[in-house]
This record gives C-alpha cells, structure tokens and sequence, in this order.
C-alpha cells in the first residue's frame, strides 16, 4: 500500500489522478493515518462495507435519540 502524505496532496491535488492503487492519507510529522484511499474502479467490492459504516456512524450520531424514545 502506498502511502501520501496530507501537504503532498495539498501541493499536487493531481496526484489523485495518478493512483491506482490502494494508498493511507496520513500526516506524516506524526505518521498518523487520517484515511485510506481506493481507486474509484474497486468501489463496487466496498459498498457493503460503506453502507455499513455510514449506519454505524449514523446510529453514533442519533444515540442520544434512542435515550429518549427509550423512555419504558
């Protein structure tokens, strides 16, 4: 996996353009990873696990709802 750092793509956004390839986003003064990009032609093997994030995040968000509504 490549790995390209936030000011590399900050200076050069075209560098996009030019991966195809699985590559970490990260900072590299701390060497933290802040995300992971996919090539847009693999997309379809992930949609499963997007839809499953995106509800999980959703629930994260809205848990203060359920407390509510949870009321007996």
């Amino acid at each position: 996996m490549l790995k390209v750092g936030i000011s590399d793509i900050s200076k050069n956004p075209s560098l996009f353009d030019k991966l195809d390839d699985l590559a970490e986003v990260l900072n590299k003064k701390t060497n933290q990873v802040k995300g992971v990009f996919i090539p847009r032609a693999y997309l379809s093997s992930f949609e499963k696990v997007f839809e499953e994030i995106e509800y999980q995040k959703f629930v994260k968000r809205n848990a203060s709802l359920k407390n509510t509504l949870d009321l007996g």
